[in-house]
């Protein structure tokens, strides 16, 4: 199936929660939805194709956490690949002779990067490889990173996918009051993850339908790609303990036009959503024109926390090669990149990154993730070691422009 020829003529309908499913069919709350996939594969099998009945065009496996850190919180880390191959196999099995696709949901490992925790970039890379790899030997070559909401680990999630070759991403994440738990706005995270080439961007639980609305209409603006969203079904109400979902199928789908008419045409449902749900989608699309209007998003850089265009970019520059920064680093020190900051910074549009000669002796994670958190602009990266540049753009949380000559345009950057 061609998602992105289908969704020209109308939006397409994602499935619905796998956890709620589940636990309808014996799942207890504290245990791995995922060791289903191996003790209980008929029951999978059996969400799978309820989904397919309420007229999913596109189903996910059931495979959100079962990433090494999370699969090891449950005593089956030995179990990763299984698990995933498994919770993928299973859902070709059921769309076999069908026009349903499959995507694997991907989600958060619960780790944090430094300094918060113990986590660097190429590591988390390294965990989302070990998660990849077995859903694509099973055959499964979409997947549906979601639920994430820190756009540094969504870079390294996407970054994972890139090196592994031949798998096709979708980019969700999750906002609350109009940012991720991280700080990352709605725009920045859009630009960011359609650089890095998603087929489609967008947001997936926070609250109920109307909670994405904003999210949505704030991704439309800063990219003209195809939009995703997965709402939950409303807000949770806590009975005797356990988080209950209320919201009416009808009043879910309620709002499936005003998110059409934002541009997303991947829509489903996320926590407390089940399969009356997504026919109640199904239903308000069928009956919604699709209008391919082309949204104007011009050219954008973005750093974590902000997006904005290239045209007319006011620009100041910070200069890393000099005695006490190189000082600094050869010593471990990162937190001295404070001082090389420009005074003018909060008035320019992006600042100019300037590494100078530096040969790359240092940690550029170290250096990455701490000035991300003392510099909030977007970045134009400027190097006469092209090694320097591409180290940088590998793990940057955003889009930056390139100022290099030799290098290509590598992990979504833009030449300027």
């Amino acid at each position: 199936m061609n998602l992105l020829k289908q969704c020209k003529d109308r939006a397409l309908i994602y499935d619905g929660s796998k956890g709620v499913m589940l636990q309808l069919k014996g799942l207890s709350g504290g245990d791995s939805a995922e060791e289903w996939n191996l003790t209980h594969p008929e029951k999978v099998k059996e969400v799978y194709e309820d989904y397919i009945a309420a007229g999913a065009d596109v189903i996910q496996t059931n495979t959100f956490c079962a990433n090494a850190p999370s699969l090891r919180n449950h005593g089956l880390e030995d179990k990763l690949y299984e698990l995933n191959y498994e919770g993928a196999r299973l859902a070709l099995s059921c769309t076999a002779g069908t026009n349903v696709a499959v995507a694997a949901s991907i989600g958060p490992t619960g780790l944090f990067f430094q300094p918060a925790g113990d986590m660097v970039f190429d590591s988390m890379v390294e965990v989302f490889k070990q998660q990849l790899k077995p859903i694509k030997d099973a055959g499964v070559s979409l997947i549906n990173f979601e639920t994430f909401t820190d756009l540094n680990e969504m870079r390294a999630a996407m970054v994972a996918a890139q090196e592994i070759g031949g798998l096709a991403v979708i980019s969700s994440m999750t906002f609350d009051g109009g940012r991720t738990m991280s700080g990352n706005t709605p725009a920045a995270c859009a630009v960011t993850c359609a650089a890095l080439g998603a087929m489609f961007v967008g947001a997936n639980c926070s609250g109920g339908p109307e909670s994405l609305l904003e999210p949505i209409g704030e991704m439309a603006g800063a990219v003209n790609i195809p939009l995703s969203v997965k709402p939950n079904a409303g807000l949770p109400e806590m009975e005797s303990g356990v988080a209950v979902f209320k919201q009416k199928p009808e009043d879910f789908a309620r709002l499936a036009p005003d998110f059409i008419k934002r541009g997303v045409r991947l829509i489903g449902g996320c926590c407390g959503s089940g399969p009356d749900h997504i026919k109640a989608l199904r239903a308000a699309v069928m009956e919604t024109e699709v209008s391919e209007q082309p949204r104007g998003a011009g050219e954008m850089l973005a750093s974590a926390y902000e997006a904005i265009p290239v045209a007319g970019l006011r620009t100041t520059e910070m200069k890393v090669c000099t005695d006490s920064i190189v000082a600094g680093m050869q010593g471990g020190d990162y937190y001295c990149l404070m001082d090389a900051i420009p005074a003018d910074a909060g008035d320019a549009d992006a600042v100019i990154l300037d590494f100078g000669s530096l040969e790359p002796f240092f940690d550029l994670w170290s250096f990455t993730s701490t000035l991300g958190m003392f510099l909030k602009k977007p970045i134009v990266v400027k190097a006469e070691n092209t090694e320097v540049a591409e180290g940088f753009l590998r793990c940057y949380a955003g889009r930056a422009g390139l100022a290099v000559s030799g290098l290509a345009e590598a992990y979504g950057a833009i030449k300027l």
